[in-house]
């Protein structure tokens, strides 16, 4: 075996505890995001009960939004001048809420991929102005239409869908 590939037993068992881990959570980890992250979880404690693995994934998660944040408020604010208002809450892990929540402006952030956290706070503060001001933000530069943030190759993007063309990135602080 080549020393760049991984041994199968190793990847049978990370893939055995990672279900594990997600069934007993009720979460799709893996469909989230890359899933590098949990492999360096799994490397450096091994099989973590889910419990704690959920507080750890739940600090990446609320450390990314409290990242993604205050760059996209002001961005916001900036182009459009009204005050956005918005503050993170956290629901830690605990029985009643193994994984625990993170929410922005009443909108549950899922992923726990850095692009896919800054794309949901994205939608929340774009879902936030809708309902507060009913304002679109931002709008295609292009075909003055609104943008889609989403997660792409990586990336958390501002999406034109009237030609389905990146047009910027979702500014990070």
């Amino acid at each position: 075996m080549a020393e760049s590939e991984p041994d199968p037993r190793y990847e049978q068992s990370f893939e055995q505890w990672l279900e594990r881990v997600q069934d007993e959570l009720g979460w799709e980890i893996a469909q989230s995001g890359p899933v590098d992250w949990i492999r360096d979880v799994y490397h450096e404690h091994g099989e973590l009960p889910s419990d704690q693995f959920a507080r750890i994934a739940f600090e990446r998660k609320a450390r990314s939004v409290l990242d993604a944040l205050p760059p996209l408020t002001a961005v916001a604010e900036q182009d459009t001048n009204l005050h956005i208002d918005v503050r993170p809450e956290f629901i830690h892990p605990s029985t009643d809420s193994p994984g625990g929540i993170v929410t922005v402006a009443e909108s549950a952030i899922q992923s726990f991929d850095p692009a896919g956290v800054r794309a949901e706070v994205a939608d929340a503060v774009q879902t936030y102005l809708a309902d507060r001001y009913g304002r679109l933000w931002p709008l295609c530069p292009e075909h003055d239409r609104g943008l889609h943030a989403v997660a792409h190759e990586g990336e958390a993007l501002w999406w034109c869908t009237a030609k389905d063309h990146r047009s910027s990135r979702i500014p990070l602080g």
